[in-house]
């Protein structure tokens, strides 16, 4: 994720004007070199503790985006924010306008009348009917924005509500976040934010784009070990201007400029 998390600094600052703070969990293991790389851009970065495994010893990274609330909630108590949660697979195509209230970005795929959700729900003593009345608007994901008034008790609820689905897929972080605005009894408004590379070749329409999916032509699944980033920073291979995969590609070339001349000058020569 580090990669990931350069390009997204690179994009928030030159396309929103905006410094963006960064929350990196304990692994276990010293920070990756492109953390240090993005302290010396000069972006916030916060340590927190690693939530990936619960004390039962149950492995879901996706509990980390919650415990990111939490620690957000922390850092900027007592100050009148909004929080926008984002995946580090994200960047802006050009600034964005937030809404002032709890939002979440529109997800197709989500169905909250499936059975696992209703196995989730009396996990968490709820019922379908407190669930019905906003349910389609729970289908949700990032960027979420969040005020900071309720930032504190949805991360908790939220990290809760995980506990509460029994076999934990990729989703299901999505689907807690919603079950805990139920909880809470919040209201969530629906944003439509973000562009994705399911269509590379699409126009670029939304401020935002996330690239979590791919094609075999250009996947961020791709690029895992040091060596296949440095092909990242690297490549050559180039995309219609305007399409999700030019925006993707062009900022990838923009960013390595950036670290490199902008920020490690002495790096040129070498």
């Amino acid at each position: 994720m580090g990669w990931q998390c350069k390009l997204f600094y690179y994009s928030c600052v030159t396309r929103m004007n905006h410094q963006p703070v960064i929350i990196v969990h304990d692994s276990g293991a010293d920070w990756h070199p492109d953390f240090r790389d993005l302290a010396k851009a000069g972006c916030s970065i916060y340590s927190a503790p690693g939530y990936r495994t619960n004390a039962m010893g149950d492995e879901y990274a996706p509990r980390n985006t919650a415990a990111s609330l939490m620690r957000a909630a922390a850092l900027f108590a007592g100050q009148d924010v909004l929080i926008v949660l984002c995946d580090p697979d994200m960047i802006f195509a050009r600034a964005a306008e937030f809404p002032e209230v709890l939002s979440g970005d529109f997800i197709t795929y989500m169905n909250y009348d499936r059975d696992f959700v209703s196995d989730a729900l009396r996990g968490l003593g709820m019922n379908r009917e407190q669930l019905e009345p906003q349910k389609d608007s729970l289908r949700c994901g990032v960027p979420y924005v969040i005020p900071i008034t309720e930032a504190h008790a949805l991360g908790t609820t939220w990290l809760e509500a995980v506990e509460a689905f029994p076999r934990r897929r990729w989703e299901d972080i999505m689907y807690a976040f919603g079950l805990a605005v139920v909880k809470l009894g919040l209201k969530l408004n629906v944003t439509h934010l973000s562009d994705h590379n399911y269509w590379p070749a699409e126009k670029v329409s939304a401020p935002m784009i996330h690239y979590a999916y791919g094609d075999e032509r250009w996947t961020k699944r791709t690029f895992f070990t040091d060596e296949q980033v440095r092909e990242l920073w690297n490549s050559t291979l180039d995309a219609p201007a305007g399409t999700i995969l030019g925006e993707i590609l062009g900022q990838i070339r923009e960013a390595r400029e950036f670290y490199r001349d902008a920020y490690f000058p002495s790096t040129i020569s070498s």
